[in-house]
């Protein structure tokens, strides 16, 4: 029983025989599909890497992310421009004053998807620059990376070399300062009180004792 994919590919194959639709050789590029031209991949390529001339793995992938990018961005301004044709040559009524904006009113969704996958590439291009300039600007060290320059250590002073370790000398605890006393109701009576109590002191009542 054949599979889904055998009768896609039947179908298409019949359908390119029907149209006499050429068949595009497999690319050898996945960067680069059947209708792209290889050789323009491989220029934009070497432009590339002729200008920035990656020397370490990590600039590489940098640079292999402005050429995708680049190559994208290429690849939707083409597209931008098949799908204006496309749309209005397939439309019901078409408008001889207005073939560029009667394809956007009729298909508003697809080129509002296609605006903002074209900024998107915008956007990863820009990042991909900046990583770019930052990693030169801050190269990732070397495994076993030492520098050049090393802080002076300081010499070990006698005490480092025998080893001891210095004497903390407790401090004793302060002791505790005397509480006021109290005049008793007596005292205030009489006009006795212990020297050094004020005469105006506050009485102490006792709390009352229940049985």
């Amino acid at each position: 029983m054949p599979t889904k994919k055998v009768d896609d590919a039947d179908y298409w194959k019949a359908r390119r025989g029907r149209f006499e639709i050429p068949e595009l050789p497999p690319s050898a590029n996945p960067a680069v599909l059947p209708s792209e031209d290889p050789a323009a991949f491989d220029a934009l390529t070497a432009e590339y890497y002729a200008r920035f001339q990656p020397a370490r793995p990590e600039e590489r992938c940098y640079v292999d992310d402005i050429i995708y990018c680049e190559w994208m961005l290429r690849r939707l301004r083409r597209t931008e421009i098949e799908l204006n044709t496309f749309v209005y040559e397939h439309a019901s009524h078409t408008h001889p004053d207005y073939p560029m904006g009667q394809p956007a009113a009729e298909r508003p969704r697809v080129f509002t998807a296609l605006g903002w996958r074209m900024i998107s590439t915008r956007k990863a291009l820009r990042e991909a620059f900046a990583s770019l300039r930052e990693l030169r600007a801050n190269p990732i060290p070397e495994i076993g990376f030492v520098p050049e320059t090393l802080p002076p250590v300081p010499p070990p002073t006698s005490r480092d070399r025998e080893g001891a370790l210095p004497t903390l000398t407790p401090t004793p605890p302060a002791p505790p300062s005397p509480s006021p006393r109290t005049a008793t109701v007596r005292e205030r009576s009489t006009g006795l009180s212990t020297p050094g109590t004020p005469a105006n002191a506050p009485l102490h009542r006792p709390s009352p004792i229940t049985e």
